[in-house]
């Protein structure tokens, strides 16, 4: 999720330790500490507290472990909650996303009540469900609120029928282009109208002439496309899923002949020759390429739409069009997005569940994706966007673009209690292919550690 929807958990536990060398900058030490906000009601009458554990008239404090970019429209959520719950108060702990999840596996691994709402990515579910961190919350959450999910979001976060995380939100991708760099260059650009959809080989073709020295160096100054994500599942998926490609066997148990099937070496040969024979994409980091786009060294770029505000802020001149896909192939779009659970060891789960409705089903639904500018996972503000006029011109239309989408293409990443690990080796072997290893020999060396990690839930189921 990303982390935004969708982002890459390559920092966190491979299976019931953490990865290696994938913790905190210094190589080897705990999870750094994070920031802690305490949001406090104005004093007000008293009413009962919902939690199991507390008393009439006593103060109920949940704990929510958040990305540090979170703060300020969580806190906006959680103050509007407080005034309507005056006996509940919302402490949060803010952590970059590095550390986030590094931080939540700890405490959940050994069982610590100091967690009270969970955090989750979609896929994650199943992997925490595995090792017994969620509460279900199929009596927790009213019926009317789980009739109010969108299906694909319902579906992620449950496990065999019962719902063990809510969706805060979900997600899709758009692509972004550069008008000026496509201007200067005198190319055509993409076309809203999703029946003119680009192929990826239209992508490429337009990024070879809008991939260009500047300054004489010999080198590229602008290049011609960059997915956001580089490396991570999240959004390199659609590539194999629209080729026909499935990454994992349908019981989550198995990556050896899904994940290295022909259809997913077509896609790794794809995001190969992006950088090593088309050279139309900087072998850049994830943390840069929103900046590169910003700053007008990429003319295209594949995100989400929670971009389009540091896009508009920069005031680069930029439009939007449908996600590309392979021509004669089926369209395959991202999907997914942030779940939030009740942790098994907390000692507030009613009050916790109050909150996660709150935030995911009543008022702070609307709140949350407003100030996000995530695609909401609920279906009548989904029909709200649809049929609200102010969606209809830019750059509000991303997000009926977004919808549409997500209710029409979108391709949910694998469900699999081995997801965690099944990610972390897959983001390596992206991160691999882009820097020239060839993408079967990439993809059937991450398959052979991948099974090793999902043996152990073979075992347990």
């Amino acid at each position: 999720m990303v982390i935004r929807k969708g982002i890459s958990l390559v920092c966190v536990a491979s299976s019931l330790v953490l990865v290696v060398g994938c913790s905190s900058t210094d190589g080897g030490s705990a999870p750094a500490a994070g920031k802690e906000t305490s949001s406090v009601a104005k004093s007000t009458p008293a009413a009962e507290a919902t939690a199991s554990s507390a008393g009439k008239g006593e103060k109920t404090e949940l704990t929510f472990y958040i990305l540090s970019d979170w703060e300020k429209n969580i806190n906006q959520v959680s103050a509007d909650f407080m005034k309507e719950n005056p006996n509940i108060s919302i402490k949060m702990q803010s952590y970059p996303f590095r550390q986030l999840f590094e931080t939540m596996e700890v405490k959940l691994g050994s069982k610590s009540p100091e967690i009270d709402i969970v955090l989750t990515d979609g896929p994650l579910v199943s992997n925490y469900n595995a090792k017994g961190y969620l509460e279900p919350l199929n009596d927790l959450i009213s019926k009317k609120a789980q009739t109010n999910y969108i299906p694909s979001s319902l579906e992620a976060g449950s496990v065999n029928g019962t719902l063990l995380a809510a969706p805060m939100n979900t997600s899709s991708q758009v692509l972004y282009y550069n008008k000026d760099i496509f201007k200067e260059k005198g190319e055509t650009v993409p076309d809203f109208d999703i029946a003119k959809r680009w192929t990826w080989e239209q992508v490429v073709a337009a990024g070879k002439k809008l991939t260009y020295d500047k300054n004489g160096d010999g080198q590229p100054d602008v290049f011609g496309f960059t997915f956001e994500q580089l490396n991570r599942p999240y959004q390199l998926l659609s590539l194999g899923n629209g080729l026909g490609g499935k990454a994992i066997s349908e019981d989550g148990l198995k990556s050896d002949g899904f994940t290295n099937s022909p259809e997913m070496v077509q896609a790794g040969k794809f995001y190969y020759d992006l950088y090593n024979t088309f050279k139309i994409s900087p072998k850049i980091t994830a943390d840069e390429t929103v900046d590169y786009f910003a700053t007008g060294k990429v003319a295209m770029f594949v995100g989400g739409t929670w971009d389009v505000g540091k896009f508009t802020d920069a005031k680069i001149n930029f439009g939007i069009a449908p996600h590309p896909y392979f021509e004669g192939k089926k369209v395959a779009t991202p999907t997914g997005s942030w779940h939030v659970g009740v942790s098994k060891y907390s000692t507030h789960k009613d009050a916790a569940a109050k909150f996660i409705e709150y935030l995911t089903a009543g008022k702070g639904a609307e709140t949350w994706v407003n100030a996000s500018n995530d695609v909401p996972a609920r279906i009548d503000l989904l029909n709200k966007i649809d049929s609200d006029p102010n969606y209809q011109n830019f750059p509000k239309n991303i997000m009926k673009l977004a919808a549409s989408e997500a209710n029409n293409t979108a391709v949910p990443r694998p469900k699999s209690p081995g997801y965690l690990e099944w990610e972390t080796l897959m983001d390596k072997a992206f991160s691999d292919i882009k820097n020239g290893t060839e993408p079967k020999k990439a993809l059937d060396g991450a398959v052979t550690q991948i099974d090793r990690q999902l043996a152990k839930y073979s075992v347990k189921k």
